[in-house]
């Protein structure tokens, strides 16, 4: 007679000293207390450290902005029937997503254009200008005939 398998136990995920290193950074440890709790150098922590994240993928700036679009695009998409029944702090919400869109597309604070301003314009408006002063000025006196 066999006897029954017992039930397979979950593995456990075993983080390696590196990884436990960079969450316990991240949770806010110093690295001394990292290295006590590891029990290695001083040294020895940082290096690991240093190793960890530089093996960290990081994505370009061009397709991180990528991704945060099509997540932001996403977002609006669940508001959109909050949004149609008024729910203001939908519509909040949405045109919050919207600046951080257009910003995403490259649309900062809308700038505003020089204009243009020669010769002849600045001639007229002092014209105008001397003509008001010439208007506000108090009429002189006549004298008494």
């Amino acid at each position: 007679m066999t006897l029954p398998t017992p039930p397979a136990r979950p593995k456990r995920t075993i983080l390696t000293r590196a990884q436990r290193a960079l969450a316990s950074l991240v949770a806010g440890a110093g690295v001394d207390e990292i290295s006590a709790a590891e029990r290695i150098t001083r040294k020895r922590t940082e290096h690991i450290l240093r190793q960890e994240l530089l093996s960290r993928w990081v994505a370009p700036t061009e397709e991180f902005a990528r991704l945060q679009i099509a997540r932001l695009e996403q977002m609006i998409l669940k508001l959109l029937e909050r949004i149609q029944c008024g729910d203001l702090k939908a519509i909040d919400r949405a045109l919050k997503i919207v600046d951080r869109l257009d910003r995403y597309h490259g649309f900062s604070r809308a700038k505003r254009l020089p204009e243009r301003y020669g010769d002849e314009e600045r001639a007229r408006l002092l014209k105008k200008v001397n003509e008001i002063a010439d208007r506000l000025q108090p009429e002189p006196e006549q004298p008494a005939e």
